[in-house]
């Protein structure tokens, strides 16, 4: 834990000792409308996947569930926001892959530890990663990387930015390709790779299956494959990387989660998890989600969450290692 984390957690702490949360207040919880910060911009995708959710969690737990968007250094400020707020179950984070991950891997002083300092409430689902390529360049995910493999790394992989989750998706498949190389492009978002990719500027992005789906469906790109383990069905025609190159175990997804600051009562977490569980089981809520390109999330507990997150930080941290991303 750094130095300016540990007096801010510990600075908190200290002010909440008389603030205990008693069984009958546990019992009552919650009382009034909850708050769920989502640490990136109104209208992406993570956004409207946050508030599909506290919708639905609001119903659940007879109380509104309001959105804050916090945004800013790559998710830290939302994060921070909730790790300075009363540990009392009102006040959650929609983290993810990006936040709980990736963040802390490549900062070289991060501002919080996703595992130390947050507990996971529920895992809530995950955004089919996709990879798509120019017209002309392949028309399928073997075609691609043997190309790449022919011009030795001129082919160029555009992505929303150094360090982001799909740029490290992208990194991953050649990782596992055999280590196939491909020149990086970075842009300042997904919008602006997918121009370019349009344009012919750049062979190839990873992306999200709903970013590119429709492009895909006129024609105008090729989408070569998806990274889960199982074809998406807004999609079936597009095949898994695991049927097209021999990797059963390639899975790769923009996943979320609901958390809290890791000193927040048991019963609270207990009285969250149960009722974001409750939300996410509905048949037409998944529904839902899979028509936006989103596959639920499997039931698991808070700590099994929790082990997910400690999984995924070991499967990526060999691969950021590889890019060389390192921000201060």
């Amino acid at each position: 834990m750094t130095h300016r984390r540990a007096v801010l957690v510990g600075g908190v702490a200290a002010a909440l000792t008389s603030a205990r949360i008693t069984p009958v207040q546990a019992s009552r919880f919650p009382e009034r409308p909850l708050r769920l910060v989502v640490p990136y911009p109104p209208g992406g995708g993570t956004d409207a996947f946050g508030r599909r959710v506290a919708t639905r969690l609001g119903q659940e737990l007879g109380q509104p569930v309001v959105v804050e968007n916090k945004t800013g250094a790559a998710g830290a400020v939302g994060m921070l926001e909730v790790l300075r707020a009363r540990p009392d179950g009102y006040s959650m984070v929609f983290g993810g892959a990006s936040t709980h991950a990736i963040y802390p891997l490549i900062f070289a002083k991060p501002q919080y530890d996703p595992v130390e300092d947050f507990m996971p409430v529920a895992l809530a689902g995950a955004n089919t990663v996709c990879f798509i390529a120019r017209n002309g360049v392949a028309t399928d995910l073997p075609g691609l990387l043997g190309e790449a493999r022919r011009v030795h790394g001129r082919l160029r992989l555009g992505s929303p930015g150094a360090g982001t989750f799909v740029h490290l998706a992208g990194e991953y498949l050649l990782h596992a390709a055999g280590g196939v190389e491909m020149l990086h492009v970075p842009y300042r978002g997904n919008g602006p790779a997918m121009v370019d990719l349009l344009a012919g500027n750049i062979d190839a992005v990873a992306d999200t299956i709903v970013s590119g789906l429709q492009h895909h469906q006129e024609g105008r790109v090729r989408m070569l494959a998806v990274a889960s383990l199982r074809r998406s069905p807004l999609a079936p025609d597009v095949p898994t990387v695991a049927e097209v190159l021999g990797l059963p175990h390639f899975e790769t997804s923009l996943w979320s989660l609901l958390a809290v600051r890791r000193d927040t009562p048991a019963a609270l977490i207990a009285t969250l998890h149960a009722a974001t569980r409750k939300a996410l089981e509905a048949t037409d809520f998944q529904a839902e989600l899979r028509a936006a390109g989103i596959e639920p999330a499997p039931a698991m507990s808070p700590e099994e969450v929790g082990a997910y997150v400690r999984a995924e930080q070991a499967k990526w941290r060999p691969i950021v290692k590889a890019t060389g991303v390192r921000m201060e």
